[in-house]
């Protein structure tokens, strides 16, 4: 448990994310709701299946993967969630240490 007055060790933010579809287009973002907007145009354009990311934290830790296009509604995309969903439970706790998010979690 977490004392109450204890400051949270601050988590790891985002310096680049990289994001391609299929071999159309490639984009570089700073934020995850930047990655989110593009995650909703592709999904309409309904022209690809997936489309690989990479995140690159402030230290230098990257973070790679397949973001699958075929969410229920297309208005609904979301890495942060995405990556949450496949490291939930993980040993090294990483979203503990490292931001998913544009805002950390209280």
């Amino acid at each position: 448990m977490i004392h109450p007055s204890l400051p949270r060790a601050e988590k790891v933010g985002v310096a680049q994310i990289r994001m391609r579809k299929a071999e159309h287009s490639t984009a570089v973002l700073g934020s995850f709701v930047a990655a989110d907007k593009l995650l909703k145009a592709w999904a309409a354009a309904r022209d690809c299946k997936e489309c690989e990311f990479e995140i690159r934290y402030l230290d230098g830790y990257r973070l790679s993967g397949r973001y699958p296009m075929w969410q229920r509604n297309p208005a609904r995309q979301s890495l942060g969630a995405h990556v949450r969903r496949h490291l939930a439970g993980t040993p090294d706790r990483f979203l503990d240490r490292y931001e998913i998010e544009d805002f950390g979690e209280p």
